[in-house]
């Protein structure tokens, strides 16, 4: 009985561990991410567990936030296009 909060505690120990790898292997993606190009068109890359970080391009909303966005299968490829109104993945 002297070492059951000792039992305890390893127990939650692990549980805290194992939903701390767990939380590691969500994937995040742009839509709703903030930018700051309001209205226009945008490339980035390098959010952590995305598109292996690879580019995409997006539309930035009014509210300053990703509207929609389209991955893109290569690193320093997206170029915004027209002054903000589009993008395009891979060299033209």
């Amino acid at each position: 009985m002297k070492f059951a909060w000792l039992t305890t505690l390893i127990a939650s120990a692990a549980l805290m561990t194992g939903v701390a790898i767990a939380s590691e292997d969500l994937t995040t993606n742009p839509q709703n991410q903030p930018c700051n190009n309001a209205n226009r068109a945008g490339c980035s890359h390098g959010i952590k567990g995305f598109n292996n970080g690879n580019d995409f391009g997006y539309f930035c909303g009014s509210n300053g936030k990703i509207a929609s966005y389209e991955t893109c299968q290569c690193h320093n490829c997206c170029l915004v296009v027209n002054g903000g109104d589009g993008y395009i993945c891979g060299l033209a």
